[in-house]
């Protein structure tokens, strides 16, 4: 009987192998959803569209961004997790899915590395110290009037656990300051605030402060990543304007289901780098102060996730963050 048993198994085994591998072959064969686990008109959302509409051109199927917010990102990234595994469904990640939730939450209805497979990286936002107009004229004479103060300076954020909040919290750590937080109900409220000269600081993303900036409203004293933005030659790195012990930054990746067959993630992987280093997607992305990350493999874009997470994730739990 077991003979019999493992000669049917290996009969309909070889019999279905020839019909999966025409199904790779032919991917993808329908439209694919592209998740966002937030909502529309944020920045991941338009640079999300952005990859949709240049990679129908490569993939020869349209590529369908659907709005799934909910949780912090939650709601959307254990869509993707719980979705078939064909290439069919996938999700458009963000640092806050990736790495902030899994050091917010106690629990969470998926596992980022045992139910997600990464398709490729996308790419890195800086996140700007901006002060008020009146506020100091630069890194060094923030810290200093910080330190120099009996009552902490403040800063904003768009709600407990934003990205705002924790990296606020890293760059007070990294300055040796004492900042009290002040968390608002989104961002454009605490942006409104630290115009107004009602907190003292925020991290921020600079498209959401653009605006006050060219008013004159604010000004940004120092971005997080390594380099000066394209789009920001005069505004310097933190490791420029004498703290380069902080780093401050939103990320981008897409990602499928674990399970999804490698030959479709090696498609997705070969459209989504050449997308990414279209001219026009990639002067896209300098408006939105983004740098590309592609090309990168997988493997690579795993080995990110980690590193993020390793990084991150233990100083998260140590702020005792209730969200």
């Amino acid at each position: 009987m077991r003979t019999i048993l493992f000669a049917v198994l290996g009969t309909a085994m070889l019999s279905t192998s020839p019909a999966l591998r025409a199904q790779e072959a032919a991917y993808p064969a329908r439209p694919i959803r592209l998740i966002v686990a937030f909502g529309p008109g944020s920045v991941n959302d338009a640079m999300a569209r952005e990859l949709a509409k240049t990679l129908y051109g490569e993939l020869g199927q349209p590529v369908i961004v659907e709005n799934k917010p909910g949780a912090g990102g939650v709601v959307g990234t254990d869509y993707v997790a719980k979705a078939a595994p064909d290439g069919y469904t996938l999700g458009f990640g963000t640092s806050s899915q990736l790495v902030m939730n899994v050091g917010l939450q106690k629990s969470l209805p998926f596992d980022v590395e045992r139910d997600l497979t990464p398709i490729g990286l996308v790419s890195r936002t800086p996140l700007a110290l901006a002060v008020p107009a009146g506020g100091p004229g630069s890194l060094a004479d923030l810290v200093k009037a910080a330190k120099g103060r009996s009552q902490s300076m403040t800063y904003s954020s768009s709600g407990v656990g934003s990205i705002n909040h924790i990296a606020g919290a890293a760059f007070a750590r990294a300055a040796g300051i004492d900042l009290m937080h002040v968390p608002y109900k989104g961002a454009a409220v605490a942006a409104a605030d630290l115009a107004a000269g009602r907190v003292d600081m925020m991290l921020v993303t600079l498209p959401s402060m653009a605006g006050l900036v060219e008013q004159g409203k604010v000004k940004v004293l120092a971005n997080g990543i390594d380099r000066r933005g394209a789009s920001t030659p005069k505004v310097p790195t933190f490791a420029q304007a004498g703290l380069p012990a902080f780093k401050g930054y939103t990320w981008n990746n897409v990602f499928a289901p674990a399970g999804t067959p490698a030959a479709v993630v090696a498609r997705l992987n070969a459209a989504l780098n050449r997308v990414l280093a279209d001219p026009q997607v990639v002067q896209f992305a300098q408006r939105q102060t983004a740098e590309i990350m592609a090309p990168s493999t997988p493997a690579q874009a795993l080995a990110f996730e980690k590193n993020e997470r390793a990084t991150w994730v233990p100083f998260i739990r140590s702020l005792g963050i209730e969200p």
